[in-house]
């Protein structure tokens, strides 16, 4: 059997973009906070923690963690882990997210920071 045979993602797929709020650049890497609104969740806020791959240029991993909290008061919250590669100010961040509602989600945004922002899609991992 396949890999991709073994990893089925739901059919529905949710959309959003998140703003970037704060970037923190340090030694060990990068910290990123962004926030908005996705129908699933609510209005979300997420952290990454950014470290660079020490052999290869572009790419590294984070590990992170988000919470959203809906208008009728629902709050959800995941932790998140994942890779990314970079092309200067865009890159693409592959994450899978174990959330508190017991659904894990694998998740492939697009960051421009010139914009200042990230373009999400998450899907549901099936069982």
């Amino acid at each position: 059997m396949s890999l991709a045979d073994q990893f089925k993602l739901e059919e529905q797929t949710q959309s959003f973009e998140l703003k970037i709020t704060s970037m923190t650049s340090t030694s060990d890497g990068v910290q990123v906070n962004a926030t908005g609104t996705v129908q699933r969740y609510g209005k979300v806020f997420v952290s990454y923690n950014f470290s660079n791959n020490p052999t290869q240029e572009n790419t590294g991993s984070f590990t992170g963690f988000g919470w959203g909290i809906t208008e009728d008061g629902v709050r959800n919250q995941a932790e998140r882990r994942g890779v990314f590669v970079s092309n200067g100010l865009t890159g693409t961040v592959y994450s899978l997210d174990d959330m508190s509602d017991g659904n894990p989600n694998f998740c492939i945004e697009h960051w421009d920071l010139t914009k200042e922002t990230i373009s999400m899609q998450f899907s549901r991992v099936q069982p």
